[in-house]
């Protein structure tokens, strides 16, 4: 009873790392950086967007046509970036 109790404590503690893993990832990715799966690729517009792992909302960036063309929808993505006139500028895209 006692070995099953333990693997029954595992499990739980294994699911709450899988699911709160992603919001522990903005804030361990450092400052001005985001986790996110990418929701959003707009090659003409310069821009993509993802859903932030941590907060939930979609947060866009700008990118160049190289950044842009090895986005996938779906794809986790970590964003570093840097505020230009109010936007976000992808500096690194991992």
């Amino acid at each position: 009873m006692k070995q099953l109790n333990g693997v029954i404590l595992v499990g739980l503690i294994s699911v709450m790392v899988v699911a709160v893993g992603p919001a522990w990832a903005c804030k361990a990715a450092g400052p001005d950086t985001h986790v996110g799966v990418v929701t959003q690729v707009n090659e003409k517009g310069g821009q993509f967007t993802i859903t932030d792992a941590e907060t939930g909302k979609p947060m866009v960036f700008v990118a160049d046509s190289k950044q842009l063309v090895a986005l996938n929808i779906g794809d986790q993505i970590a964003v570093s970036y840097e505020k230009h006139d109010g936007a976000m500028v992808a500096t690194r895209i991992q």
